[in-house]
């Protein structure tokens, strides 16, 4: 007998004071308060391409989103950002970034001197990077060339012939006598997909056979017996392994999906014959965050429903808890895809000419058609430039990778939607994975422990100390410090440090000397006996903990290779590169900014009895000065600039990383026939289209001389939380 849903609880109704609702608000507590103390940044890159050549700017947006809606966070000020050459794990490139409201605009540049290969760019935050977590997700992948006609034809991978078969019961036990989806997953060593079929025998006698369905995956429905034997056998690959199901019980509770529809989730809740009714809870929570309890009198069976509407988009938890609020079955399944942002883009012609200039038009919508304000990055690029095995973008990293644990295959499969079994292999996904697989799952969140230890901060400390330790100086500690950059146009601000001679160097003092350098004076007499103390271990720290961290990354999409032939290249004659050239002279030239030059200039007037000693420090009372020592004035050699700033009480610390400008060619009626080459690859990138309030935006661009096709990637965010990405393309010819 199927009993209907006696209650079904909204977050906004519990106001009631029965047991009933205490056990419930108990269980929204118990997920909120880890949910609380597990308050993170998500942070996701999105790069113009993912193929350049060496002495090319890598651009690309920061997304800096919290962690449960996904929404811009302003929690954290600073994203560190490394290069990594994936082959020899080397960092050739870190430096500090602005968030900006959630975002970051950046660029890097690809020394000529780099290895071709693998190379990974990523990014933390004091919000993003902590000890508490084992995985790391912030990462995008890209190849560097010396030159695209370098290129290799990708070749099939090779899989490896041990498999590894796993069965995964949905709601997580099998019970006999209790009909049950049982969903499995075969890959080989190195957790490739491999599609198999095989039998299912019982007592050693065949019982229903099965096939993988996708990426490795299927299911099969049986109704297991405790008395009896069960194993599976493959018959393509052909093997004669057995392999043995998980434990059957003799009496326990199921939780099935019998039914998902646009507006609702159905499910069934069975328990074995004999086993005393009792009224169980049905929690569903996404990210975290708690978004419906249903609760009914389980007797055998129990149908309960839950609206979708005002869900949000992903990865949902159904947890079956008894009356003692035990867990006693869990399921995952995918959400309301259509809550997204739905960008349309049209181009003002069909085909280009070289040089032509396009006009792009986007439009952006919710799952209701309504006009939405969102945060786009754009990126048009030449074809050549995409590596097609890359799966990788804002729906996949936010929506799987980084919900999931461990590395998945393909993600992009499933945000496609011409792929017709899209929802059936989006569900077989999540019954392999498992629900211990959730990252939100409460053993997880509890594992993780609290509270959130960070890895970088926003803020430096700093310190006034005396230069010499032991030295007894009568002279009152220094309680100021001022903060310039060589640009004085961005002013001057003071600290005031406290009684231990400490205070503080935030993001906005970063920001002072963005481009370049912040300087810190410290206010007192120049032959002060006291300095300044500021030493900055954030990326020390980010290397130390990088090497325990399991770096998660999509598996690349094995592709159907077919014989590729490059484009010609009789259309883009060769660039010819100036060999570097060498200026020397007998005197070493020596740049300086504007403030290290005005240093200079102080310094030759200085009085001919003051020296640097070894460390850099004047004057220094515990080294006198003896014969080989620098002298500060009387000769004509130029001061290092870590003598010059310790001359005049004043440290460096490196700003934020100075912007930088997309380079836009322009053509008229007199550029037009411009005989130097346009052969610009990357022929447009802005990181920061904002669409209005009838969700619209429109941007112009010129074609380079490059007859191809080109591709076009948008993704972006709206202030609450919906993501969207799409893609487009175009061709250019010349006539």
């Amino acid at each position: 007998m199927i009993k209907k849903l006696i209650f079904f609880f909204m977050l906004c109704s519990f106001h009631l004071f029965s047991q009933n609702n205490i056990i419930t608000d108990q269980l929204i507590e118990q997920l909120d308060s880890l949910t609380r103390n597990n308050t993170s940044d998500v942070i996701y890159l999105q790069t113009s391409k993912n193929i350049y050549e060496t002495e090319e700017d890598v651009w690309f947006k920061g997304y800096v989103l919290d962690g449960n809606y996904f929404m811009p966070s302003e929690r954290s000020k600073i994203l560190f950002v490394q290069l990594i050459e994936d082959k020899t794990d080397k960092v050739v490139w870190e430096k500090k970034y602005e968030i900006e409201k959630g975002f970051v605009n950046g660029h890097l540049f690809l020394d000529s001197k780099l290895q071709e290969g693998t190379y990974s760019l990523v990014a933390y935050s004091s919000f993003s990077y902590t000890k508490n977590t084992k995985e790391f997700y912030a990462v995008k992948k890209f190849e560097v060339l010396k030159s695209i006609k370098s290129k290799a034809i990708a070749n099939p991978v090779q899989k490896e012939s041990a498999l590894q078969f796993y069965t995964f019961p949905e709601g997580g036990n099998l019970v006999s006598g209790i009909k049950t989806t049982l969903a499995f997953k075969t890959v080989d060593s190195n957790g490739l997909p491999v599609n198999v079929s095989g039998n299912l025998y019982e007592n050693n006698v065949p019982l229903l056979d099965f096939k993988s369905s996708h990426a490795g995956m299927g299911s099969l429905v049986f109704t297991p017996n405790v008395n009896k034997k069960y194993y599976i056998q493959l018959t393509t690959p052909v093997s004669k392994e057995q392999y043995p199901l998980a434990k059957i019980y003799q009496s326990g509770k199921t939780l099935q999906l019998i039914e998902q529809t646009k507006e609702d989730l159905i499910f069934k809740v069975s328990q074995s014959t004999g086993l005393n009714e009792e009224n169980v809870c049905l929690r569903l929570q996404i990210r975290g965050i708690v978004y419906s309890i249903a609760r009914g009198l389980l007797k055998k069976e129990l149908i309960i429903k839950f609206p979708l509407k005002d869900i949000p988009q992903g990865i949902a938890e159904i947890t079956l808890f008894n009356e003692n609020s035990v867990p006693e079955a869990e399921r995952l399944v995918y959400i309301n895809s259509d809550q997204k942002l739905n960008i349309k883009v049209e181009l003002d012609k069909k085909n280009y000419d070289t040089r032509d200039k396009v006009t792009l038009k986007i439009k952006v919508t919710d799952q209701n058609q309504q006009p939405i304000v969102a945060h786009l990055a754009l990126s048009i690029y030449d074809e050549l430039y995409k590596n097609k095995r890359d799966s990788k973008n804002i729906l996949t990293h936010y929506f799987l990778s980084t919900q999931l644990k461990g590395n998945i295959y393909d993600p992009e499969y499933y945000f496609n939607e011409q792929n017709e079994d899209l929802k059936q292999s989006l569900n077989l996904l999540l019954l392999t994975q498992g629900w211990r697989s959730y990252v939100w799952e409460e053993s997880n969140l509890r594992e993780q422990g609290t509270p959130q230890r960070p890895i970088v901060f926003d803020e430096l400390k700093a310190k006034i100390n005396l230069k010499n330790p032991d030295s007894k100086s009568k002279e009152p500690q220094p309680q100021g410090v001022k903060i310039f950059s060589s640009d004085e146009k961005k002013g001057t601000d003071f600290l005031i440090a406290d009684a231990n001679g400490t205070f503080t160097i935030t993001p906005n003092d970063l920001k002072k000397g963005e481009g370049g350098y912040t300087y810190l004076k410290l206010i007192a007499p120049q032959n002060s006996k006291y300095s300044i103390n500021a030493k900055d271990f954030s990326f020390e720290n980010i290397n130390k903990e990088r090497k325990i961290k399991t770096t998660i990354y999509p598996i690349p999409a094995e592709l159907e290779i077919k014989p590729e032939v490059l484009r010609k290249f009789e259309d883009r004659p060769e660039i010819n590169k100036l060999n570097e050239v060498l200026i020397t002279s007998k005197k070493k030239i020596i740049f300086r900014d504007k403030f290290i030059g005005k240093l200079d200039s102080l310094a030759k007037v200085k009085p001919s009895n003051d020296y640097v000693c070894e460390n850099g420090i004047l004057n220094c009372p515990k080294h006198p000065p003896y014969p080989g020592y620098k002298a500060v004035a009387g000769n004509n050699e130029q001061l290092t600039e870590s003598e010059l700033l310790s001359m005049f009480n004043t440290i460096a610390i490196k700003g934020f990383y100075g912007k930088k400008v997309f380079y836009e060619a322009f053509y008229d009626d007199v550029t037009l026939n411009d005989p130097i080459p346009d052969y610009r690859n990357t022929l447009f990138w802005k990181p920061d289209i904002i669409t209005n309030e009838q969700g619209e935006a429109t941007v112009t661009f010129f074609c380079s001389d490059i007859n191809t096709l080109f591709l076009g990637n948008i993704e972006g965010v709206s202030g609450d939380g919906l993501l969207g990405a799409e893609n487009f393309q175009f061709e250019v010819k010349k006539k």
